[in-house]
């Protein structure tokens, strides 16, 4: 597959100058599943991935796309990038 046609969450959820963001921990802020928590299931984290990239374009269609991202990293740094409780 061509470099130009592979999307990396990782990079498509990260503020310029901070940390980047783990799959589980966006899978769980952003689409409110549980994923990785036993054994790591590559067609899980393809899906996720997928489900990810598509919440991406709806937040940047509606304009929020931003302000979410640094909403995320505030809850993130503040609870210590732990999956769980509420959002």
């Amino acid at each position: 597959m061509p470099p130009e046609q592979v999307i990396d969450t990782v990079e498509i959820y990260r503020l310029k100058g901070h940390r980047k963001i783990g799959l589980r921990f966006l899978a769980w802020y952003l689409l409110n599943k549980d994923v990785q928590r036993d054994t790591h299931d590559s067609v899980e984290d393809a899906r996720t991935s997928l489900e990810l990239y598509k919440r991406s374009l709806e937040l940047k269609r509606k304009g929020i796309f931003e302000r979410t991202l640094e909403d995320v990293y505030e809850y993130g740094g503040i609870h210590g990038w732990e999956v769980g409780g509420q959002v």
